[in-house]
């Protein structure tokens, strides 16, 4: 039986978020069989629902026909864990774009040294350079057929535990990461949540700080 959610009700629930916008699906519900394989039913009532007609810039639609605005991809490939031993081992890890029920927040501060100015106000600034961004990525883990890989909430939550054991940065793609040039993230630390009466619900919130590639010339005196 299909679990039906209110992604606003369960992100104030677990993280504290309230959501006001809400998009209208223009489409009629679907229900999939066990093969991923979708069935029209009875168009649903959206009565209520606050609508956003622009809906161009969507990337795609989710299996309940509501649009996808940035969606999120951890970009696979051979990355590094620790085996039982404690050893470094290369692993092959294939794509995952994370759940369509998430947000992401990016913050970052200028590195600079201040002076005390005499005999006035404020201070002098020396700015060096910029510091990482800090990302903090907030979601939940739900039955989502039209998900590219991970369909259920078990999944997807291997998933993320799969990327997390990774030591090293990860290659991570979209719109809002492109736009500030973050191309690599580390993942610092993972909270997987539970919501009392919300089975098949796992809100997980990962703190992450950008990476980039830092080539150092050594000239030789």
């Amino acid at each position: 039986m299909a679990n039906n959610y209110n992604t606003a009700e369960i992100f104030a629930l677990a993280f504290g978020i309230k959501n006001f916008a809400i998009y209208q699906a223009n489409r009629e519900l679907v229900t999939f069989d066990t093969q991923g394989n979708a069935a029209p039913t009875n168009k649903a009532s959206y009565k209520g629902v606050n609508i956003i007609e622009d809906v161009q810039e969507a990337s795609r639609l989710s299996y309940m026909g509501t649009p996808i605005m940035f969606p999120i991809k951890f970009r696979g490939d051979n990355y590094r864990f620790y085996d039982s031993s404690g050893d470094v081992i290369e692993f092959p890890v294939k794509d995952f774009e994370l759940p369509a029920a998430t947000l992401v927040n990016f913050r970052r501060a200028k590195i600079m040294a201040t002076t005390n100015a005499l005999a006035n106000n404020g201070t002098v600034k020396e700015m060096y350079g910029f510091d990482d961004w800090t990302i903090d990525i907030r979601g939940l883990c739900l039955r989502d057929p039209s998900h590219p890989t991970a369909k259920t909430a078990i999944e997807q939550h291997r998933r993320l535990v799969e990327f997390e054991n990774i030591i090293e940065s990860i290659a991570v793609t979209g719109d809002l990461f492109l736009d500030k040039d973050i191309h690599h993230l580390v993942i610092k630390e993972v909270d997987f949540k539970q919501v009392q009466g919300k089975p098949g619900v796992i809100p997980f919130y990962l703190r992450c700080v950008s990476d980039q590639s830092i080539e150092l010339n050594l000239g030789l005196l």
